[in-house]
């Protein structure tokens, strides 16, 4: 029990870590669709990305914030990017960060590159998913094992055991 006490915090903890984590990934997607729709209408990334410091993207909206603040001062495009890839600390949208600011310094059309970002992403995100459920699928069918083999163990115990007992009495 002291254990389970002493355990439950921290388990908890990164549980919550993980759901925000999978909550910021999710809002990066949303705000990358937006920045992709915003630049196809003709906006350059930097202003695309000062006009969406308005909307409301849950967890993100600081860093978001902070990002349209940087770029309004006047520091590049690239480097903002970068800093917001540092602050948010996900694997999955540095990767996207990357081939954006690459994008970006390569002039190619990054409304194109945007939307398979936006792409990328969704993937991701799907692919964890499935991952995620074919695991606890994994892991019911163990536990259900694990059950049926106790109760065999305990049938045999309780059952078979003092059959065999009594037979060895004659």
């Amino acid at each position: 029990l002291a254990v389970v006490v002493m355990v439950t915090p921290f388990v908890l903890a990164i549980v919550a870590e993980s759901r925000k984590q999978q909550l910021v990934n999710e809002m990066f997607l949303e705000f990358s669709r937006n920045l992709a729709e915003s630049v196809n209408t003709g906006t350059p990334v930097s202003k695309s990305i000062i006009n969406m410091n308005k909307k409301d993207f849950g967890p993100l909206s600081p860093n978001i914030e902070k990002l349209a603040n940087q770029i309004s001062v006047g520091i590049p495009v690239s480097k903002a990017l970068q800093t917001f890839a540092y602050d948010v600390e996900s694997p999955v949208i540095s990767r996207a960060i990357t081939l954006i600011s690459e994008a970006e310094r390569a002039g190619g059309e990054i409304d194109y590159i945007l939307e398979s970002a936006a792409k990328s992403i969704a993937e991701v995100e799907k692919l964890k998913k499935e991952r995620r459920a074919a695991v606890f699928s994994l892991a019911v069918q163990g536990y259900i094992i694990f059950i049926i083999f106790i109760g065999v163990m305990l049938v045999m115990q309780f059952k078979i055991l003092p059959l065999t007992n009594n037979i060895a009495s004659f």
